[in-house]
């Protein structure tokens, strides 16, 4: 059976995304101690290249939109996303929660920051890695405060309901995605794969491909809403019309070809039933885990020099 459970890992990516910063001239050498682990300026500053060689970072910084994000401001936010890591894995180690992290884990996140606009965001596999760590050091803690968990048959309907998107009619699919430099290789290559030539055979045979992959995709899949919408509807050997992408200086023209797709029925309540029950219990768990963890906040020791500001443990963040 088809998991019917939403993989997080993504969105908690996402939600402790790279807002980086650059400790400029005068920045101290410790940013912040968080009981007894320092931050270095170092690594504040390694988030805010990262962030502003993204796209987003780029128009923050420069006020495309209007609204220029202050250095200073974003530099808090970095060391406040440092300072987050650090508390929970201080509190995993003293409530001796133990999690692993497995070598085939971390290739998977390494292929998925090679996805689409997760790549061209600037995401690496090791960001995906730290955001799912610190998922299962947050669920570790959270079964150890809530070990036993009563599951009724209204909460897992409930849950049926608000997932039409993982229960009902789903498809797998294998999907070529090339990113190609004009719409000229875009419609030599549609060309190409036409004539039923392989997919990586007619990329590498391109000189204006950008880059391409085959992947697996899901209605799940961290990748645009377009791209699922264009894949759930190509027939197995069949392309997409290209679709232009502007990236920053650097535009694109994506083209979708399906290797195969199996599609798949919704699923009833009984056959999620199992997969259910786990997203009733971590939600559950989860409400007792956030009220326990802004306790240990608001009792935390955490320290930032007055160069980037001061610790507010209500909010959880440098001001």
């Amino acid at each position: 059976m088809r998991s019917a459970r939403y993989g997080v890992a993504g969105a908690l990516a996402l939600t402790l995304a790279l807002s980086g910063c650059g400790g400029g001239g005068g920045a101290p050498a410790i940013a912040a101690n968080v009981e007894g682990i320092e931050i270095t300026s170092a690594q504040v500053d390694e988030l805010f290249k990262i962030f502003e060689n993204t796209d987003t970072g780029q128009a923050d910084l420069q006020g495309v939109d209007g609204v220029k994000a202050a250095p200073e401001q974003i530099r808090r936010t970095a060391l406040s996303y440092r300072i987050k890591i650090a508390f929970v894995e201080f509190l995993a180690k003293r409530e001796g929660a133990q999690v692993s992290d497995s070598a085939d884990e971390n290739e998977v996140y390494d292929e998925l920051a090679e996805i689409g606009s997760l790549k061209f965001a600037g995401y690496k596999g090791e960001d995906l890695q730290v955001a799912a760590r610190i998922e299962k050091i947050s669920k570790a803690i959270a079964a150890k405060l809530l070990p036993e968990v009563s599951v009724s048959r209204e909460e897992l309907q409930a849950a049926y309901d608000a997932r039409p998107e993982i229960v009902g009619a789903s498809f797998r699919a294998t999907t070529g995605i090339a990113f190609m430099d004009s719409p000229e290789s875009a419609a030599a290559l549609r060309k190409a794969l036409a004539k039923g030539t392989d997919f990586k055979t007619a990329t590498d045979a391109l000189s204006g491909t950008v880059g391409a992959d085959t992947v697996d995709i899901n209605p799940i899949t961290p990748i645009q809403a377009e791209i699922v919408e264009q894949v759930r509807k190509l027939e197995p050997g069949e392309s997409s019309e290209p679709t232009r992408y502007d990236l920053g200086d650097v535009t694109v023209y994506t083209v979708l070809y399906q290797v195969k797709r199996k599609d798949l029925p919704a699923l009833t309540l009984e056959d999620a039933k199992p997969e259910l029950t786990q997203i009733v219990v971590d939600s559950k768990r989860f409400q007792v885990f956030d009220d326990w963890l802004r306790k240990q906040y608001l009792a935390a020791n955490i320290t930032v020099d007055k160069y980037y500001g001061k610790w507010d443990p209500t909010l959880r963040a440098v001001i």
